[in-house]
């Protein structure tokens, strides 16, 4: 039997830091809190140019062991500014990262880009694949640099977010509601290829640290629906394909993340894919 002591000890992130991008937002700041949480530092990297209202929260709250920063994580020089920032903060590398950070769809999308495939173009494509791939790429560059100049490397987690939408296709009935006034509506093909496209990058980057003896494991979360106020008929249906009957809350993805994040619960796992979708994919 696990005693308290063992337990606190396993799930301890005391003298981590941990990079969480897209932490601004409803499920980035649910694990930053999860983070702080188990006492690690965490840097919350996003485009937003303010905390919301969770983060803000979170600041208060754990004054000197969080902190805030508005970057493109896009864009290399941004982010290598960043890590050489946090070096001014803490004589710990950051050792923890989470690569949440990518949107559904473009800010100023149009009604064409969720209209048919065949009329559809690549702009909004290529923003929803640069703000996931390309940020996580940029991402995990910058981290695993920062760790190779610290002697010895220290045992380190990268946790790439997927989708149930990386696995399966959008059943594309489940948006009739978006259709009752006649319009046009398919889940686009972005989300799913940028999320598909996190899974490769997982499974490439995993054995690339491996053959290279890097102490990093890189490790993927595929994440079902989260319930979050949307239209009836869309959660009725949604929740009728799972095996739970439900969307997922927004907390209930965070200890997944504390255990892939601790060295000593997940410390022989790499290169794997976590399905966590309310049995949605196993039907």
């Amino acid at each position: 039997m696990l005693h308290k002591e063992c337990l606190y000890d396993m799930f301890n992130l005391q003298g981590r830091v941990a990079i969480v991008t897209g932490g601004n937002g409803r499920l980035g700041a649910q694990y930053v809190e999860t983070l702080l949480r188990a006492n690690a530092k965490v840097i919350v990297a996003d485009i937003a140019k303010e905390p919301s209202e969770k983060i803000s929260m979170l600041l208060d709250t754990y004054n000197g062991n969080i902190y805030f920063r508005t970057v493109d994580i896009t864009n290399k020089e941004e982010v290598y500014s960043l890590m050489e920032l946090l070096s001014l903060y803490d004589e710990n590398v950051p050792s923890i990262l989470v690569n949440n950070a990518g949107i559904d769809a473009p800010p100023n999308a149009s009604e064409k880009d969720f209209g048919r495939f065949e009329h559809t173009d690549e702009e909004a494509w290529e923003k929803v694949l640069m703000s996931h791939l390309k940020s996580a790429r940029v991402m995990s560059r910058s981290f695993i640099r920062a760790l190779s100049r610290k002697i010895p490397a220290q045992k380190s987690s990268i946790i790439n977010v997927s989708s149930l939408y990386g696995i399966v296709s959008p059943d594309q009935s489940l948006y009739d509601f978006r259709r009752n006034d006649g319009a046009e509506f398919f889940k686009p093909d972005s989300y799913t290829t940028a999320k598909a496209g996190m899974i490769g990058f997982t499974r490439w980057l995993a054995g690339y640290c491996a053959e290279q003896s890097l102490p990093i494991r890189v490790n993927c979360v595929v994440l079902g629906g989260v319930y979050a106020k949307q239209d009836d008929s869309f959660v009725r249906a949604y929740s009728k394909k799972t095996m739970l009957g439900r969307m997922a809350n927004e907390d209930e993805y965070n200890g997944l993340m504390l255990f892939l994040a601790s060295e000593k619960a997940s410390s022989y796992i790499t290169g794997a894919v976590f399905i966590a979708d309310g049995g949605f994919s196993a039907y």
